[in-house]
């Protein structure tokens, strides 16, 4: 029992993005600092725990060990030397994988959600029993914070259901949760936080926000908005590829329908095939129809047979003419059928921002330019193969 008085936070193209209106309703301005915070008009939840959809954020996600096991600021943070057998070598690259692939697991995206408010009743004969109201809360052990029953009985007699800011600080103080702090912590008032955008800190933000913050609370859908629009601004999605928020992230632009800025960083870094998948990931999520079905067919046969030679490759170990290819493709960079892979994406991206894109002209420059690129590597890479006799 607690009294209310015991609870008293490719080219740089330019940084300013034009307004783009999604709807009638729903608008965006990155020209103006006050953000009118982007919400989702239904339920993403179901979208968002496809298994197709999951596939596709995960791979947009780009699994980078330098970055997940990177070096930071912690008070220990030591080197260990260990020796070790081929086999156990291999047995912890696999650990690590399992270990990374869990470390970038992604918040979820449900629909925004607060307790129902209501009155449960009102007794006179309990008006002004004490000078100030009085919670009850459900201590029992396997409630979810949501689920948990708090009441509160004010001192006119009306006993009623407790709002989301005192279940909050009620249930830190049973059943605390580590890192969470009671009251708001000083970095989500809009002063620090936009110091914080300012400086580009989006994953410290997003980390601390997804401790303090359930998922369905308001001020996680608002504080996240703010930074995924940051972010879409500045163009720095490098800063949040292959961590855990940068699957939400797509998922909120490809909602919104607001992709130009995302797909140009894929393809100024060469990630022509997650361009692709962006555009799936917008398709799906809202009921749009694929551009040019039968390359998507294509781009996935021709997938299938580049996992189908790696895994021939890797058991049977190759010729020495399949080795020699396999040198001049790494100096390369890019293997004959990644250069085939790469040319159907570019079909694909082309026919999308031909339709659908609001930067027709910066990224329709960006595609040519990578086209030019591609046949010149083609070129490069015939001339090598005749040169050492390779079919």
């Amino acid at each position: 029992m607690f009294s209310l008085r015991d609870f008293s936070k490719v080219p740089h193209l330019s940084q300013k993005i034009s307004v783009i209106v999604l709807n009638s309703t729903l608008r965006c301005s990155t020209s103006s600092r006050s953000l009118q915070y982007l919400s989702y008009d239904r339920d993403p939840a179901p979208e968002f725990f496809n298994g197709k959809i999951q596939k596709l954020l995960k791979s947009l996600t780009r699994l980078d060990l330098d970055k997940v096991y990177r070096r930071r600021t912690v008070s220990r943070n030591a080197v260990e030397y260990k020796f070790m057998t081929t086999e156990q070598v291999q047995q912890e690259i696999e650990n690590s994988l399992r270990k990374a692939r869990k470390l970038l697991q992604m918040p979820p995206v449900v629909q925004m959600r607060d307790p129902e408010y209501r009155v449960l009743s009102k007794d006179e004969g309990l008006a002004n029993y004490t000078d100030s109201d009085i919670i009850f809360t459900d201590i029992s052990h396997g409630l979810s914070d949501f689920e948990r029953k708090i009441v509160i009985r004010k001192v006119d007699g009306t006993l009623e259901t407790a709002p989301q800011d005192v279940r909050k600080r009620l249930n830190q103080i049973y059943f605390p949760t580590e890192g969470r702090k009671i009251r708001t912590p000083k970095m989500f008032e809009p002063e620090y936080l936009k110091r914080c955008l300012e400086e580009q800190k989006y994953e410290f933000i997003l980390d601390r926000l997804t401790v303090q913050y359930e998922p369905y609370e308001k001020e996680f859908h608002d504080i996240s908005s703010q930074v995924y629009l940051h972010v879409n601004e500045s163009k720095e999605f490098h800063q949040l590829r292959s961590t855990r928020h940068f699957g939400p992230m797509a998922f909120f632009l490809a909602w919104h329908r607001i992709t130009d800025n995302l797909l140009f960083d894929t393809i100024k870094r060469d990630f022509l095939l997650n361009g692709v998948e962006i555009i799936e990931l917008q398709c799906l999520l809202n009921n749009v129809q694929l551009p040019a079905e039968a390359l998507f067919e294509q781009l996935r046969r021709l997938s299938g047979q580049n996992e189908r030679k790696l895994t021939h490759l890797s058991v049977e170990g190759g010729s020495n003419e399949q080795s020699l290819k396999r040198q001049i493709e790494s100096k390369l960079g890019k293997s004959e059928e990644d250069l085939e892979v790469d040319s159907v994406c570019l079909e694909i991206l082309k026919e999308f921002v031909k339709s659908h894109s609001q930067k027709k002209a910066q990224l329709e420059l960006a595609l040519q330019t990578h086209e030019e690129a591609i046949r010149e590597k083609k070129r490069i890479l015939n001339g090598l193969k005749t040169a050492h006799g390779i079919n």
